[in-house]
């Protein structure tokens, strides 16, 4: 049986070496993975039951070993076919029998173990959190610990795979743009603005499953509002392809533009320009903000305030660690992809554009294009 799985068996046996050596650095024996893109990230396996809580899907990964899968039972077909993982069990179906989790963890020799699950900051939990209590009741030598700290670095630093998935990502988003632009008229409404931007998406290659997700004007209700002209239309979209996300903001205008909205546009290709220059690898990611904040006061614009992020990661999620913000600890590294939206707002307007950037040996790289120009549609 053919395997859906997005990549070679290659790439897994990669993410499984990787990840034992963060386990044997943060002192864990497994790591028991229930959130669905973290699952997906691990197991390779697809399935619908991903966006279903009540039919959740556990990867239980050994240090040192092959992964076992509890799936639910018409995955398992899809899930005993994949070649990097170990044994498979399944289950019937709802009510979810939460005992196979400790009946699992027994047969795979760790039901002493010291078991890392997604507890901390930007990771959650894909089966209730109750379950931990009585898994404790059920296997009481076992020890429960925090696995955030070896599951950020695994989807912080991208494949050059996962860097392929996530230009087409990129590429997908851009060609949608250009494509839908020029069916827009002024008297539009948002809710035909976004049909059109969505549909394009696809047409232009986004996953039908994950189509990505656009935000107009900060705003995720496609209501009957209309653009008149001279109205800005900002665009925070995104579409995904292999389970990646690009995430690109574009700025446009209904009729001619004012002189007020190309300065703005031009002010908010300078300071993302300053700020990729900034992206170099062992750098700061904490200086970013720093430097927009400079250069937005310079020329009269308000700044950011502090903590308030400039940008994130993005990958499996269209926001992932690490924050763009002056708080955060990381430096960039080669294989980060990060996008970067230093937004430009005076007392009269608000501009967001944002960049996708990824961190190579040599130094910054875009992921993204045609930030330069400011469209206007007719």
């Amino acid at each position: 049986m053919a395997t859906e799985a997005p990549f070679p068996e290659k790439e897994y046996l990669d993410r499984y070496e990787r990840g034992y050596a963060l386990m044997e650095r943060d002192g864990l024996d497994a790591l028991v993975i229930s959130e669905k893109n973290n699952y997906w990230y691990f197991s390779g396996l697809i399935s619908y039951q991903l966006d279903h809580i009540q039919r959740p899907q556990i990867c239980f990964l050994p240090k040192g070993g092959k992964p076992m899968l509890l799936v639910y039972g018409n995955d398992k077909a899809k899930a005993k076919a994949l070649p990097w993982v170990g044994e498979v069990r399944a289950y019937v179906d709802v009510p979810f029998p939460e005992e196979m989790i400790a009946g699992c963890l027994k047969a795979m020799g760790l039901g002493e173990a010291k078991l890392g699950f997604e507890l901390g900051d930007d990771q959650r939990l894909g089966i209730p959190a109750n379950y931990l209590l009585r898994l404790t009741e059920a296997l009481p030598k076992a020890q429960i610990k925090d696995g955030t700290a070896a599951l950020t670095e695994m989807r912080l630093i991208k494949s050059p795979q996962e860097i392929e998935f996530m230009r087409k990502a990129c590429d997908i988003s851009m060609k949608a743009y250009d494509r839908c632009l020029p069916q827009l008229r002024p008297g539009m409404t948002r809710r035909e603005v976004a049909d059109k931007l969505y549909i394009s998406m696809i047409e232009e290659g986004a996953h039908p499953r994950h189509p990505g997700f656009l935000m107009l004007n900060s705003s995720t209700r496609y209501d009957d509002r209309r653009y008149n002209k001279g109205d800005r239309m900002i665009a925070d979209f995104g579409a995904c392809y292999e389970g990646y996300y690009g995430d690109i903001t574009r700025m446009a205008i209904f009729g001619p533009a004012s002189e007020e909205q190309k300065k703005d546009h031009r002010m908010a290709c300078d300071v993302i320009q300053l700020c990729f220059d900034v992206m170099q690898p062992d750098t700061p990611i904490a200086e970013l903000s720093r430097v927009a904040n400079r250069e937005l006061v310079k020329r009269g614009y308000q700044a950011v305030d502090s903590p308030k992020r400039i940008g994130h990661g993005i990958g499996m999620a269209r926001a992932e660690p690490p924050s763009l913000n002056e708080v955060e600890k990381e430096l960039h590294r080669p294989g980060m992809i990060l996008a970067l939206e230093p937004k430009v707002r005076s007392e009269k307007s608000a501009v967001h554009l944002e960049e996708d950037v990824l961190i190579t040996e040599r130094g910054p790289e875009f992921l993204t294009t045609g930030r330069e120009e400011l469209r206007i549609i007719e």
